[in-house]
């Protein structure tokens, strides 16, 4: 059985989007210290490093993470690959185009190699989903969309003022859940996986953070 892994590590001060609260990782008790156990305090925004979305991060009175059942989160995967450069649109057109078949259920990545500059200024200048992508996504009834992008929407620095989030509208009030920060879909572009994308249980939350792994079928 071969696995990819396709979360980000979680690690002080990581990336993650400009408003949002820093990421902490630090020892709350140490050995070093001479406490008698490590123990590690970790403090980040829910929106921060690889995790999924729910309903009522954006649609009023939607599902939260938990109340989610555990099939939204487990199935077929189809991952499909789309460069483009920073600020530029995936459309519909370009995923028909990818020749990859996207089948009722599956849980469908997009592989744009943003994911190589997680650790640069340009991270968040990233390629991002059209809303006719979103429309066809939904059109195609898969239960979970991930990208290798800090969102699926238009980049912060380029949203006018009352930006609405198109995509996450479409597809969060669809019941297509979004996985944001995923990581590693390189190898797996073109292959027929199962992907487990399994966030925390965290009570009336927006989102969770989440492990992600696919397992290769072929």
């Amino acid at each position: 059985m071969e696995m990819v892994d396709l979360s980000r590590l979680i690690y002080d001060g990581m990336p993650k989007i400009p408003i949002l609260p820093e990421v902490h990782v630090q020892k709350f008790l140490s050995l070093e210290k001479g406490h008698p156990l490590n123990v590690t305090e970790l403090s980040l925004p829910c929106h921060a490093g690889t995790h999924v979305d729910a309903p009522i991060h954006i649609v009023p009175n939607g599902k939260s993470i938990e109340q989610l059942p555990l099939d939204a989160f487990v199935g077929p995967g189809a991952v499909i690959g789309v460069k483009k450069k920073g600020g530029e649109e995936v459309t519909a057109k370009d995923l028909e185009a990818s020749g990859v078949p996207v089948n009722r259920g599956d849980i469908l990545m997009l592989y744009t190699g943003w994911d190589d500059k997680f650790d640069s200024p340009d991270y968040n200048l990233h390629p991002y989903l059209s809303v006719d992508a979103a429309e066809w996504m939904v059109q195609k009834g898969i239960k979970l969309f991930g990208i290798d992008c800090i969102t699926v929407d238009l980049p912060t620095p380029l949203r006018p003022k009352g930006f609405d989030f198109p995509v996450h509208k479409t597809l969060l009030g669809n019941e297509v859940l979004i996985a944001e920060n995923v990581a590693n879909l390189g190898s797996i572009v073109g292959k027929r996986t199962r992907i487990m994308a399994l966030p925390l249980r965290i009570k009336g939350s927006d989102a969770g953070h989440a492990r992600i792994i696919a397992e290769i079928l072929n």
